[in-house]
């Protein structure tokens, strides 16, 4: 059997509990679990592991959120209990990580962003099929996640990994698909950009705010701004990226300004788009408006600005977003 598969989930989770039916990992796939504190991901996660509950699934390779640091050297947390063949791997990892300098001084002396990336180098390094990663990237600085989430992705390929973050961009970088959780149970589960431009309810659209995913390569770089070519447009953002990287451009339907008709100059923003609206949908006290800009664009509205600019399904409009609101991460 491949892939994994969680089910009859049931155990007390704070004042409240933890009930899964069935959650499945495709062979292959990297799912990631998302949600805010307390949601119940790293309990889940640590069933995964083996750690309690049903699952069924080959050995799995685990990152806990807090890894431990042996006594002694870094190479020896690095290396300890790993055979000939993963030693090495966990060294090449180390070196693509950036930590191979500091394999000699004491694992405790090291800084927290030092011991997750060797952490991180040890647990890729293992053959297993399954990899089970908790907040993989917390400790790192904001400089340096993406240089590792590049390794961690490449690690991950053709293997079935599930991720638990609360970080949008980690969940853009890493994950095929997303199941987001609310109060011990999950609420939505499908791909990333899916979910996150069309959360199913008030309750996963408060975690994750209403957003836009859209995927492409990098075709200019202007810094701190990339240009990814999606397909139809083009969207300039804020990014670490070279030309020719695969990447994402991520931006909240907050920052989407929407104007009726076609405008060739909306305001300052570099991302003008035209397109036309294909769905309306209240979302709490605000209205969420998706526009087919070539790629789906969603903008959250207020009531009164959807009755002042006459909008209705099939309206020409113009979307307009400022690069400086646009993250491009690596894909």
């Amino acid at each position: 059997m491949t892939g994994l598969v969680l089910e009859a989930v049931d155990r007390p989770l704070g004042s409240g509990r933890l009930r899964v039916d069935r959650l499945e990992v495709p062979d292959g796939e990297t799912l990631v679990l998302f949600g805010p504190n307390g949601a119940g991901k790293s309990s889940l996660l640590r069933i995964a592991a083996g750690l309690g509950g049903r699952r069924h699934h080959l050995a799995a390779a685990y990152l806990p959120q807090r890894p431990h640091a042996f006594r002694g050297s870094g190479a020896r947390t690095l290396t300890l209990g790993l055979d000939e063949e993963a030693v090495a791997r966990a060294e090449h990892l180390a070196a693509d990580l950036g930590v191979s300098a500091v394999l000699d001084r004491p694992a405790r002396s090291l800084s927290g962003g030092e011991r997750q990336r060797i952490a991180l180098a040890r647990v890729l390094a293992r053959p297993d099929p399954v990899v089970l990663l908790d907040e993989p990237f917390a400790p790192l600085d904001a400089r340096d996640r993406g240089r590792v989430a590049s390794v961690v992705a490449r690690s991950l390929e053709g293997r079935t990994a599930v991720v638990v973050t609360h970080d949008l961009e980690t969940a853009v970088m890493l994950g095929d698909r997303m199941a987001v959780m609310v109060d011990g149970a999950v609420r939505q589960v499908g791909p990333v950009d899916e979910v996150v431009r069309l959360p199913l309810d008030e309750s996963v659209s408060g975690v994750l705010g209403a957003g836009n995913v859209a995927r492409g390569t990098v075709t200019a770089v202007d810094l701190p701004l990339a240009a990814v070519d999606l397909g139809e447009i083009t969207a300039w953002g804020i990014g670490d990226a070279a030309v020719g990287d695969g990447a994402a451009a991520v931006f909240g339907a907050e920052a989407v300004t929407v104007f009726a008709g076609r405008k060739t100059g909306a305001g300052s923003a570099r991302n003008t788009w035209p397109g036309r609206v294909e769905g309306i949908r209240p979302l709490g006290r605000l209205v969420e408006v998706v526009v087919d800009a070539g790629v789906p664009v969603v903008a959250l509205l207020t009531p009164g600005s959807i009755e002042a600019l006459q909008l209705h399904v099939g309206s020409a409009v113009t979307v307009a977003v400022k690069a400086t609101a646009v993250r491009v991460v690596p894909r």
